[in-house]
């Protein structure tokens, strides 16, 4: 199959997805203005807050992003990084069936650097996974404090399993692939942060629509896994809406309010995506760094 036909056809998935599930807990499940009803009495300077949080988060996973870059001797700016990251992110969010936005920023560093496409594509899908692999952790490290099983194994199990987790992946993929050995321990901390900032954002979010859970650990839970299952719908709409709803009718929470939960979550991140329609027409200026200076925590 041809890859342009074969993506069209992802993306095509992707929205559907999001449709048939965005119709089915609008309009069929719930009501939409029983979702947006819990809005009027919103406290949106903490949703400004989170949003704050959440943009936060993206300038850490640009400097996170760099130090894979600095392994290659790529010497890019950080205004350029961010310059390229917001423009990905809103090819990714609003231009589907197009060139992905890390497919475009491999194209353009590949372009203005002498450094092969190869070590390129790598740094960036290295990032990705060392950022999917802390999320995931964080997933199995919250069973312990969520209280989902009785089984006392299975809690001190999960706690001691993400901690080995924390370091064994860095580690593991410091042997596969020993270019980035270094970064991949710096990686895992800086994605930690990033969670906790994630973290933030949820606690503003639920303070500003008047959800105070009495287990955050659960809600927090949901969170990460709506953004793991985001991946398959057109950016997280409708798979986010749907862990939430489901989730709130396993643990007894209110199904509407949850929902109007995810769906803030889903408006914040395609109102921060837009920021790359600047760069859409304004360009990306490549610049490298005036100074070259590398961090690492020890």
């Amino acid at each position: 199959m041809n890859p342009k036909t074969k993506k069209y056809i992802i993306t095509g998935i992707k929205l559907s997805i999001s449709f048939i599930l965005i119709y089915y807990i609008f309009f069929v499940k719930l009501h939409v203005t029983e979702i947006f009803s819990h809005y009027k009495n919103a406290n949106w300077l903490y949703i400004i807050i989170a949003t704050l949080l959440y943009v936060a988060s993206q300038a850490l996973s640009i400097f996170r992003l760099d130090y894979y870059f600095k392994d290659i001797n790529l010497s890019l700016s950080y205004k350029s990084n961010a310059r390229l990251y917001f423009l990905g992110m809103f090819y990714n969010t609003f231009v589907p069936g197009g060139i992905g936005g890390d497919a475009y920023k491999v194209y353009i560093l590949n372009k203005n650097y002498d450094i092969s496409l190869k070590k390129i594509s790598q740094a960036v899908f290295l990032d990705k996974i060392i950022g999917l692999c802390a999320m995931l952790l964080m997933i199995i490290f919250l069973i312990y404090f969520s209280n989902l099983t009785d089984f006392v194994w299975i809690q001190y199990g999960s706690l001691i399993g993400s901690l080995i987790g924390f370091v064994a992946v860095p580690f593991i993929l410091g042997i596969i692939f020993p270019i980035h050995k270094r970064t991949f321990f710096n990686s895992m901390i800086y994605s930690i942060v990033l969670q906790l900032l994630q973290v933030g954002m949820l606690y503003f979010v639920l303070e500003g629509l008047n959800i105070h859970p009495d287990n955050f650990s659960i809600y927090l839970l949901i969170f990460l896994i709506s953004g793991i299952l985001s991946i398959i719908s057109f950016s997280g709409f409708g798979i986010r809406e749907a862990v939430f709803l489901y989730a709130a009718q396993r643990f007894n929470f209110n199904e509407s309010l949850a929902t109007s939960a995810a769906f803030i979550f889903s408006i914040i991140t395609i109102l921060i995506s837009f920021i790359g329609i600047i760069y859409l027409f304004k360009g990306v200026k490549i610049e490298e760094k005036k100074t070259k200076t590398k961090i690492y925590f020890e």
